[in-house]
C-alpha cells in the first residue's frame, strides 16, 4: 500500500536520468569565421568551441588577437580549465581520509594553478593524473604537456562511469575495441600467472604508485586468446586504458584517426582541448548529468560567465545537487548523523540504469548516494528494498525527510523542486554485514496520478 509522508514531501519534483543515444551529441553551428586571425578554415572542426569557450573566459586568447590553436596545453592549463567549466565539480576538497591528497611536492601554494589542482585531484587519478617522484613523493608536473594518453585516463577519472558507458562496454567489447588501436601495444596472456608476471613491467613503483611524467606507454594487459576470448585482469593502468579509450570513441569524445591510430604521446593542443571539453560538456547535458557539475551555460540561455578572485577565474564549488539555504527537517524516527556530519548534501556517486533502477552492495560500496533532476512530472513514486535493516534519507532543497524500508514504497504530489537526493544509512552502523549486502532504489515518473488502491 502506498503511503504519503510529511507535507513537505509532496512536493518534490524528480524526473529520471532519461536514456540519450549514445552517438548523438549536439551538432555545433559552423561559423564562418573566428574572432582570432589564426583559427582559418583549417579549423573549421574546433572554430565553434574556441569562440564559445573563450567568449566564456574557459580559456582565453592571447593580447596580440591570436588563439594559437596548435599550442599545447600544460596539465596545470587543462585543469584550469575543467576547473572554470565544471564549476561545481570538486573531488579532492571534499574527499576524505585515503581519498584525500593533501598535497603535491611540486605544486607550492604559490602555483598559478595550485587551487584548482588542489581541489581537483584526489586519490582516483593514480592513474594518469599523478604520480611518485624520485624522492617517493606525490608529484604532478603542472607544466608538462598533456599527451593525448593522459588526457583519456584523466577523463575516465573525472567521468568514468558516464562517459565510459560502463553498463554498455563489456570486457570483451573494451578488449576487442583497445586491439583496433595499431598504436595502442596490448598484450593478450593466455593465463593469470601469465598476467601477473607482465605486471611487473616497471609501470608501478614498489609503493605502488606509478612514475610522475613517466611518458611510457605501457601494455594494456588482457587475458584470453582472441577478441571473441577475452577478459580484464586486476591491473587498473590496463583497466582505464581498455575501458577508457573504448569508451571514449563509442561516445565521440576522443577518437582514434582514419588510419586506427589514437597517438598516444602527441601533446593536447589548444584546439584539441577546447573541442574535448565542448564534447563532455554536451554529452553530461544530454544525459542529464550536468547540474552535478557545471552552473556554466555554454549555449547561452542564461549565460553565467565564471567569477571569483581565484587565479584562474573560477566561480567557487558548491554542494551537489543544491545549495540552497534552509534548516533540516528531521524525522521524529532518525537516528541521527554518524559519519555525515550534514544531511542536507548529497554527493552522488551512484546513477538509475534507464528503467530508473539502482542497486548497490552497501557492505563493500559504502552508502547509496544517489540523485534525480526534475522534469515538470508531476508525481514520483519511490520503492526502496532491502533484505537487511537499511533506511532511506530524503533530500530536497536543503531539507531532509528520514523514511525506514518499511515505509515505501511512496508516491509524491511533486511541484517545483529542482533536484532530489537519496542516502541510505544502516540502521546499527556496527552490525557485520554478510558480503551480499544488496540494496535497490527504484524511482517512476507519471503526469497522471497512479491508482494506489490496492487490487483485489
Amino acid at each position: 500500500m502506498n503511503k504519503m509522508p510529511h507535507q513537505w514531501l509532496r512536493r518534490i519534483a524528480v524526473a529520471m536520468t532519461a536514456a540519450v543515444g549514445l552517438s548523438v551529441l549536439p551538432i555545433q553551428p559552423i561559423q564562418a569565421a573566428s574572432r582570432y586571425s589564426d583559427v582559418t578554415s583549417s579549423y573549421v572542426w574546433a572554430t565553434s568551441s574556441i569562440d564559445v569557450m573563450t567568449s566564456k573566459q574557459i580559456i582565453t586568447g592571447y593580447p596580440d588577437g591570436l588563439f594559437r590553436p596548435d599550442q599545447a596545453i600544460s596539465k596545470a592549463e587543462w585543469t584550469a580549465m575543467v576547473y572554470r567549466l565544471f564549476d561545481t565539480y570538486r573531488p579532492n576538497a571534499k574527499a576524505t581520509d585515503l581519498n584525500k591528497i593533501a598535497y603535491f611536492a611540486d605544486v607550492t601554494a604559490d602555483h598559478w594553478a595550485y587551487k584548482p589542482i588542489i581541489d581537483l585531484y584526489d586519490a582516483s587519478f593514480r592513474i594518469g593524473g599523478f604520480g611518485v617522484d624520485k624522492e617517493g613523493e606525490l608529484a604532478f608536473n603542472p607544466d608538462q604537456q598533456l599527451s593525448r594518453l593522459e588526457l583519456a585516463q584523466i577523463l575516465y577519472a573525472m567521468f568514468g562511469n558516464k562517459l565510459v558507458s560502463l553498463d554498455k562496454v563489456s570486457d570483451n567489447d573494451a578488449c576487442a575495441a583497445i586491439q583496433q588501436y595499431k598504436d595502442m601495444p596490448v598484450s593478450l596472456l593466455e593465463d593469470r600467472p601469465a598476467y601477473g608476471f607482465a605486471v611487473s613491467d616497471g609501470r608501478y613503483t614498489t609503493s605502488g604508485w606509478m612514475r610522475a611524467g613517466d611518458p611510457t606507454v605501457y601494455k594494456t594487459l588482457m587475458i584470453g586468446t582472441g577478441t571473441s576470448d577475452c577478459t580484464l585482469g586486476d591491473d587498473q593502468l590496463s583497466n582505464v586504458q581498455a575501458k577508457g579509450l573504448a569508451g571514449l570513441k563509442l561516445n565521440g569524445i576522443m577518437s582514434p584517426t582514419d588510419n586506427g591510430r589514437f597517438r598516444p604521446r602527441d601533446p593536447v593542443t589548444r584546439a584539441e582541448a577546447v573541442v574535448i571539453l565542448d564534447r563532455v560538456y554536451h554529452f553530461l547535458k544530454n544525459k542529464t548529468w550536468l547540474n552535478f557539475y557545471s552552473t556554466v551555460d555554454l549555449d547561452g540561455k542564461t549565460a553565467t560567465t565564471p567569477t571569483g578572485n581565484s587565479p584562474t577565474g573560477a566561480a567557487p564549488g558548491t554542494s551537489v545537487p543544491n545549495n540552497a539555504p534552509g534548516g533540516i527537517q528531521n524525522h521524529p524516527g532518525d537516528p541521527g548523523s554518524r559519519d555525515w556530519t550534514d544531511k542536507s548534501v548529497i554527493k552522488p556517486r551512484d546513477y538509475f540504469d534507464e528503467k530508473g533502477v539502482l542497486t548497490k552492495n552497501v557492505a563493500t560500496g559504502g552508502d547509496l548516494e544517489a540523485a534525480v533532476q526534475t522534469q515538470g512530472s508531476k508525481y514520483l513514486t519511490i520503492d526502496f528494498k532491502a533484505k537487511e535493516d537499511v533506511d532511506l534519507y530524503i533530500v530536497m532543497d536543503g531539507r531532509v525527510s528520514f523514511m525506514k524500508k518499511e515505509e515505501f514504497p511512496v508516491t509524491l504530489d511533486v511541484n517545483g523542486i529542482s533536484f532530489v537526493g537519496f542516502r541510505s544509512q544502516l540502521r546499527d552502523p556496527n552490525v557485520k554485514k554478510p558480503t551480499n549486502y544488496n540494496v535497490t532504489l527504484s524511482v517512476k515518473l507519471a503526469n497522471q496520478q497512479p491508482d494506489t488502491k490496492k487490487k483485489k
